[in-house]
C-alpha cells in the first residue's frame, strides 16, 4: 500500500514539471451504480456508489489529450449466501459489499469540437486500483452482521472466507462535455482482476461525474 500511494504521488509530481503550464487540474464528483460480471457474477445485484477525486488533463495537441489522476471509488454488488455457519441451519441472507479504491486512470482523451463553446470528449485506457477499505454486512433477523471486505472473514475463530484481492485493474472508457471550467461526464470501468481468490467475478462501474478546472 506505501509504495503504491508513493509510485502515484510520483507520477502526479513529474507530470506537471514535463508538461508546465499545459496543465489543467480539476477535481471531481460522480455517483452511479457498481456491479460484478462474469462467469461467476449470478445472482448477485448492482448497488448505488459514488466516486470523488482530483483529474489532470495534458494537452498532446489540438486533438488529443492524456488524462489521469487519483480517485476515490466506491464498487460492490449484494448477493444471497447460506449462513448455516451462523444459525446452525440452512437458511439464505442477502450480503451487501462495499469495496473503496484508490484509483488511478491512464487515459487517452480525443476532443472533438461540438460547437464554440465546449468538446465532446471520448476516453479510453487502462486503470490501476488498490482497495483502501470496505464492509460486507449481512442481517439476520433482527440482528446485522459486518465485517471488513478485504479481510479474512472468521468467527469465533473459525476460518470462513478469504478476503477480497485489494488490487485491481482493467479498462475504463467515457464520453463527457468539456466546458472552460466545467465538465459532464459518462465513465465506465471494466475489471481485469478478479475480485476474490478462487473462482470469482470482476468489477464493473459506471458513474455520472461533475468535474470544475482551475
Amino acid at each position: 500500500m506505501r509504495k503504491l500511494i508513493i509510485a502515484l504521488l510520483c507520477v502526479l509530481s513529474v507530470v506537471p514539471a514535463i508538461s508546465q503550464n499545459r496543465v489543467k487540474w480539476g477535481v471531481e464528483v460522480g455517483a452511479g451504480m457498481s456491479a460484478w460480471m462474469g462467469e461467476y457474477a449470478d445472482g448477485s445485484k448492482p448497488l448505488f456508489n459514488p466516486k470523488v477525486g482530483v483529474t489532470l488533463d495534458i494537452p498532446l495537441n489540438w486533438l488529443v489529450s492524456f488524462q489521469t489522476g487519483l480517485n476515490w471509488t466506491s464498487k460492490g454488488a449484494s448477493y444471497k449466501m447460506y449462513d448455516d455457519f451462523i444459525t446452525g441451519s440452512e437458511s439464505l441472507s442477502k450480503v451487501h459489499v462495499n469495496q473503496n479504491y484508490f484509483q488511478m486512470p491512464l487515459l487517452a482523451a480525443f476532443h472533438v469540437g461540438a460547437t464554440s463553446r465546449f468538446d465532446m470528449v471520448f476516453t479510453v485506457g487502462p486503470y490501476i486500483a488498490y482497495g483502501i477499505s470496505g464492509k460486507s454486512e449481512t442481517k439476520l433477523d433482527a440482528l446485522t452482521i459486518s465485517w471488513p471486505t478485504f479481510d479474512d472473514l472468521s468467527i469465533a475463530g473459525q476460518y470462513i472466507s478469504d478476503g477480497f484481492n485489494r488490487f485491481d485493474a482493467g479498462i475504463q472508457g467515457g464520453v463527457g462535455l468539456d466546458f472552460p471550467k466545467w465538465t459532464l461526464g459518462l465513465d465506465a470501468d471494466f475489471g481485469f482482476c478478479k475480485i476474490a481468490p478462487g473462482n470469482s467475478p470482476y468489477n464493473f462501474a459506471m458513474y455520472f461525474t461533475v468535474g470544475y478546472k482551475f
